[in-house]
């Protein structure tokens, strides 16, 4: 049962919200897919809002509570919680998180950022980025350089950026004011000893339309292949759409080489490896072989789309370098849609990388 994907090295990574991959949206629906696809195109005429998706260390959620309090959260905490103190954030994780389990790693750089954060602030309000270093920077063959997670970062000194974290004790990508794009100015000044940096990173980007891939897309998503994925999908029940979907993830991150009725063998319970596979591969699967293929089908033509987009931009990337395991290529892109935002991420290189590690 062999299935084939697209996997090639052209150009993920937080948790829960997570921003979709636009492939996956056929394995909700035919109509789901046919919005994503049309999200894409989206992307390709508004590509001057599209900016840089930063692979930072840790999310943070900051600002002033109603009561005029500042404060530093993560994203996993709840609503309401506010940690107004490096302290809170260890009350935080040592009785009510779930786990229990403290970050003593952390919460020195939680504190090296505080002062510098709250100065910064020069507008209460709802602010989210990505911490992407604490400490001096180092320079590494005259270049700035730190990894947060998997991208590796390089900045000459001299440039915008390298000007702005030069003597600075921490580097921050900021996202959002009040839950909409930040604008990269407003609410927030360079005050502080933490540097803040727009998304963009001064740069506009521009797309060109890959006809081709674009064509494959629509024939897909709006075509014979989408609505044969959806029935093939409805005939089965929800864990077995979901480990079919984890499935195609793993196998474009390399997290499998198996073929899917081996790995559906320890992915699901024995009632559903029957249903799905059978004694001698005559099960589900095999009955709706065409179901499977045009669901393969659809994902790569949608994913494939993606990708193309997602390698144009990263040629734009100017002022700074980013790196994935040695090769140029970024985390990838986020773009605000119709349909919320999506992120054009290159799962064969960056979550190869990152689920690999």
């Amino acid at each position: 049962m062999k299935l084939d994907f697209i996997n090639n090295m052209l150009t993920e990574a937080d948790a829960s919200p997570r921003i979709p991959h636009p492939e996956d949206a056929i394995f909700i629906s035919q109509a789901e897919a046919q919005k994503y696809e049309k999200a894409l195109e989206e992307a390709i005429t508004n590509a001057q809002e599209i900016s840089i998706k930063w692979d930072g260390g840790i999310a943070l959620i900051f600002g002033y509570t109603p009561a005029g309090e500042f404060y530093i959260n993560d994203k996993y905490m709840p609503e309401g919680y506010y940690a107004k103190s490096p302290k809170d954030w260890q009350v935080y994780d040592t009785t009510i998180k779930k786990s229990r389990t403290p970050r003593p790693d952390l919460y020195p750089k939680i504190e090296m950022i505080w002062e510098g954060l709250k100065a910064d602030v020069v507008e209460r309000g709802t602010y989210k980025g990505d911490l992407m270093s604490v400490g001096p920077t180092p320079v590494v063959d005259g270049m700035y350089e730190f990894t947060p997670t998997t991208v590796k970062y390089r900045i000459p000194p001299k440039s915008p950026i390298g000007l702005l974290i030069g003597k600075k004790v921490g580097v921050i990508v900021v996202h959002q004011k009040d839950g909409a794009p930040w604008d990269g100015k407003s609410g927030l000044a360079n005050n502080g000893n933490v540097a803040v940096i727009a998304p963009k990173a001064g740069l506009s980007f521009k797309l060109n339309e890959p006809v081709q891939l674009l064509n494959a897309a629509r024939k897909a998503v709006n075509g014979q292949p989408g609505s044969l994925a959806e029935q093939f999908l409805s005939g089965m029940a929800g864990v077995a759409r979901a480990a079919i979907q984890k499935y195609f993830n793993h196998k474009i991150t390399a997290q499998t080489n198996e073929e899917l009725a081996d790995w559906l063998k320890k992915n699901v319970n024995a009632k559903q490896y029957q249903f799905l596979v059978g004694d001698n591969n005559n099960g589900y699967l095999i009955e709706n072989e065409a179901g499977l293929k045009a669901l393969t089908d659809t994902w790569n033509a949608v994913y494939q789309l993606k990708e193309n987009l997602a390698a144009q931009l990263e040629k734009q990337v100017e002022g700074f370098s980013q790196t994935v395991a040695g090769n140029p290529g970024g985390e990838g892109f986020v773009v605000p849609t119709s349909v919320g935002l999506i992120k054009l991420v290159n799962r064969g290189q960056f979550g190869a990388a990152h689920f690999n590690k």
